[in-house]
């Protein structure tokens, strides 16, 4: 039996114009110790045909399962999987260069719970990137004095830009949630709780697509206010209790969460609806002081909270005519 020393983990669910790419961007790596679980959550469209295809490849392999959500999926693959270490990839986004390889040879020098590495952002035609510094983090303690840079960077709450040891998961009970959204940022905060080494590698190898028509991410839900909420008050409790004090990452992940659900609503819901949505949000930022003007370190975001949010512009416009803007 090959002895597997990454098993890549994708749930999949409805994305047949991405699938193949994304597929085939893993199997063309220049690395044989890997197994690629792919996970089919009930899709509804051709994921589960292309899906098969990719099977007949023996280092593949295809469970079809009822929908249950990302995170359930990524479970099911954790439990199947054989690698010394794991890496959860999305399946419509892809990698470049040999992501597999290279990190391999960084984590068989180091061994450390997580590797880190680069991404680039596609957004609206434009792509994006981060300038990591290339490090070895030894101990908790390090690794939370550097909490506070790496998240301004946005890369500690995806899963898809790191390598976890799988017995760093098991032994210390690391799995997903079954949240609509948000398993991703929950899973890394518990992650970073039990944290005591991580490698950064500077270079980039994901290419993430932002805000893909028909995406999780982009689509309104009523309990889309809850779920972020949940997101940030496990941010807070986790930060309190290391420590960590950077009140300007509290207030600009609170501004991220009402421009998110004002975005997402105004997209889908009629302007009363959105209204009522995004009034009774900000009553509650009000109530409990979510947001300090002071620590938004956007000086475009405090304009927009201060001018739009807090005036009640927001009332006045649908998205057609002004989030282009913003």
């Amino acid at each position: 039996m090959q002895d597997i020393k990454i098993s890549v983990i994708m749930p999949v669910y409805n994305v047949a114009d991405y699938l193949e790419k994304s597929v085939n961007s893993v199997l063309n790596q220049n690395f044989e110790s890997f197994e690629l679980i792919l996970i089919d959550d009930g899709s509804t469209d051709d994921s589960p045909k292309i899906l098969d295809n990719f099977n007949k490849n023996e280092c593949v392999t295809v469970v079809h399962a009822k929908n249950a959500g990302s995170g359930i999926a990524r479970n099911r693959g954790l439990n199947l999987a054989r690698g010394e270490y794991i890496y959860f990839m999305d399946p419509d986004d892809w990698l470049e260069g040999e992501m597999l390889k290279d990190n391999y040879q960084l984590i068989n020098k180091n061994h450390p719970d997580v590797l880190l590495f680069g991404y680039y952002d596609h957004f609206k035609g434009k792509i994006r990137s981060q300038s990591l510094s290339k490090r070895i983090i030894n101990s908790k303690s390090e690794f939370l004095d550097s909490f506070p840079e790496l998240f301004r960077m946005n890369v500690l709450y995806t899963v898809w830009n790191k390598l976890y040891k799988k017995s760093f998961l098991i032994n210390n009970d690391l799995n997903f949630g079954s949240e609509r959204n948000g398993q991703d940022y929950l899973f890394n905060i518990k992650v970073y709780s039990h944290l005591s080494t991580m490698l950064v590698n500077d270079k980039k190898y994901y290419h993430y697509i932002v805000q893909r028509n028909n995406a999780a991410t982009t689509k309104f839900h009523e309990d889309m206010f809850v779920l972020y909420k949940n997101e940030q008050l496990n941010l807070i409790k986790f930060m309190m209790e290391n420590g960590i004090k950077a009140e300007d990452i509290v207030s600009n992940r609170w501004y991220f969460i009402l421009n998110s659900c004002w975005k997402r609503a105004n997209r889908e819901c009629d302007l009363k609806k959105t209204n009522e949505y995004i009034n009774n949000i900000l009553q509650e930022y009000k109530q409990n002081k979510y947001i300090k003007l002071k620590n938004l370190s956007n000086y475009q975001c405090q304009l927009k909270y201060l001018l739009f949010f807090k005036t009640g512009l927001y009332k006045y416009y649908k998205h057609r005519y002004f989030i282009k803007l913003f």
